[in-house]
């Protein structure tokens, strides 16, 4: 994908968030480095990286999931892009999704995503039996 496509995939899905009740947007970000900036301001739960807009993804992620009460951080990427689940849990991530076609499908996605991760024990948690 070139960066043109991007840029209006990015802009869809914003949109798309913003006049979603189930979301709401604190912030947009054009890079990792911008990104760690903001979560530091405005503290959201959840921050999606698109790993196709910026290299500095797994850097990225792995400030904010390093913060105290960070946030749970999603990565998204391409269907081609080599980039894998294993990555992005090394670099702190809570969910690794490959990006759909549309925006309007990513919303879904996204939403179960978060409900997932808002509800998952955590793996280095003793369970009582």
């Amino acid at each position: 994908m070139d960066n043109d496509h991007h840029r209006l995939f990015a802009k869809a899905l914003h949109a798309k968030l913003e006049h979603d009740p189930r979301f709401e947007v604190v912030g947009v970000a054009s890079d990792g480095q911008e990104a760690v900036r903001l979560v530091a301001e405005v503290g959201p739960d959840i921050v999606l990286l698109d790993r196709e807009q910026d290299a500095g993804t797994l850097s990225a992620s792995r400030l904010i999931s390093s913060r105290q009460r960070a946030p749970r951080v999603l990565i998204l990427a391409g269907p081609d892009d080599e980039f894998g689940a294993v990555e992005a849990h090394d670099a702190g991530a809570a969910a690794f999704l490959r990006k759909p076609r549309s925006a309007a499908d990513l919303l879904e996605t996204l939403e179960l995503a978060t409900l997932l991760i808002q509800t998952a024990v955590p793996l280095d948690v003793p369970q009582n039996d």
